[in-house]
């Protein structure tokens, strides 16, 4: 008796387990979201940018105050990675799902990330300082997690993101209203809350001649001539400050080494991720491309490809080594004329083409993109999940990540 109910002890734990286990790969994803509008009913449309395939869900009412109701209902992160919310007879923009979603608030025209169980608030207090590099000094701004400890033995990932002025809120007239930045550091507090998985944010400002430090020379820009005729230079190396190459160069020798000399993080690449967005989504790419052992992950949204042509980009390419320990590489972007198309579709195929493993691509390409950094802001998480989890399901069907 006494065997029997020890092996039928033993079969419970066992099956304890393998449910527990089971429970980290679920895809299943609970979405919240807190709407100022009080709607009496909300509805979430998951679709699958690939493929099309959607499902509407009616959102439960989980709380209310005076000043909102929050909303909530799970979603399938295997088989969708966009979502849209109707209320009211009203549509919201399209924004990305994924497991580091937590939430988003919606106050007046505004659709913003939240991290869900924390205070709502926009306004963060960074640690600014300057750093020299080729005789520029540049502007980087810190976020931090309110409960990061610098005496922790707990490492913190880190995120680089270029064109730091844009993609963080700060309230000064100097920057962006928060409705049209993409406030990057929202997004990374949320993945936390979501995931449990913690980083810090390096933003880096771009300089007056941002068109030409966020360009790195590998060939003849297509904005070579154009940017010379506009300033009256007769070579772009009369232009003080830093070129793309150089820029490069100063963010994986100079800052990521001031980083993580000063501050409680992973020195890994697999912790040090680097995203921009336009411009500096190409600076992005070009920076994972020429510094892989510094960066695990690179985010180049929007990125402008149409800087140079297919030759220069493959024989730039040609001279690179793709394998196991190659970044992961997430690509979004939207149509010709709106956005940064066909160059980064043409980007993708080329680096499947020359051997770069596929598991390490992902390319969301959005049929109603533009160029603006309230989409950006809506699939930043995208960006973070590839970070994450070194793989995005629904983009990457029937791959597995080799890390």
């Amino acid at each position: 008796m006494k065997r029997t109910l020890s092996a039928l002890l033993v079969v419970i734990l066992l099956i304890s387990l393998l449910t527990a286990c089971g429970t980290k790969d679920d895809p299943m994803h609970t979405l919240y979201f807190i709407d100022s509008n009080k709607s009496q009913k909300v509805t979430a449309t998951f679709f699958n940018s690939v493929t099309k395939d959607s499902v509407e869900i009616e959102m439960e009412k989980i709380g209310e105050d005076n000043d909102s109701y929050t909303f909530s209902c799970e979603g399938d992160t295997s088989l969708y990675n966009m979502v849209n919310l109707t209320y009211d007879g009203e549509k919201t923009t399209d924004f990305a799902f994924n497991k580091c979603v937590s939430g988003w608030y919606k106050t007046e025209d505004n659709l913003l990330p939240y991290a869900e169980g924390e205070e709502i608030g926009y306004v963060h207090a960074f640690e600014t300082f300057t750093l020299d590099g080729y005789d520029s000094k540049k502007i980087i701004h810190i976020w931090k997690p309110d409960d990061y400890d610098a005496q922790s033995n707990e490492k913190y990932a880190v995120v680089y993101v270029l064109d730091g002025q844009i993609m963080l809120y700060q309230e000064s007239g100097d920057h962006p209203e928060i409705k049209g930045c993409p406030v990057a550091n929202e997004h990374i507090k949320a993945m936390t809350a979501a995931t449990g998985y913690k980083a810090i944010m390096v933003a880096i400002e771009s300089g007056i001649t941002r068109d030409y430090e966020l360009v790195p020379e590998i060939g003849e820009s297509a904005d070579e001539k154009m940017f010379k005729e506009r300033s009256g230079k007769t070579e772009m190396d009369e232009f003080d400050g830093m070129n793309g190459t150089q820029y490069a160069d100063f963010l994986a020798n100079t800052l990521v080494p001031y980083i993580q000399e000063h501050y409680n993080v992973y020195t890994d690449a697999l912790h040090t991720s680097i995203a921009g967005v336009s411009l500096s989504g190409m600076e992005a790419f070009y920076t994972a491309m020429e510094f892989p052992e510094v960066f695990g992950t690179a985010g180049a949204i929007s990125p402008s490809f149409w800087e140079y042509d297919a030759a220069t980009w493959e024989a730039y390419l040609s001279d690179k080594t793709f394998d196991d320990h190659s970044p992961f590489l997430y690509f979004y972007t939207g149509p010709e004329k709106l956005d940064t198309d066909p160059d980064v579709t043409q980007m993708y195929e080329r680096l499947k083409g020359m051997g770069y493993p596929e598991d390490k691509l992902a390319l969301h390409f959005n049929e109603e993109g533009r160029h603006d950094s309230i989409i950006w802001r809506n699939v930043f998480s995208e960006f973070l999940t590839g970070m994450v989890y070194r793989h995005i399901e629904p983009l990457q069907q029937n791959m597995k990540s080799t890390d």
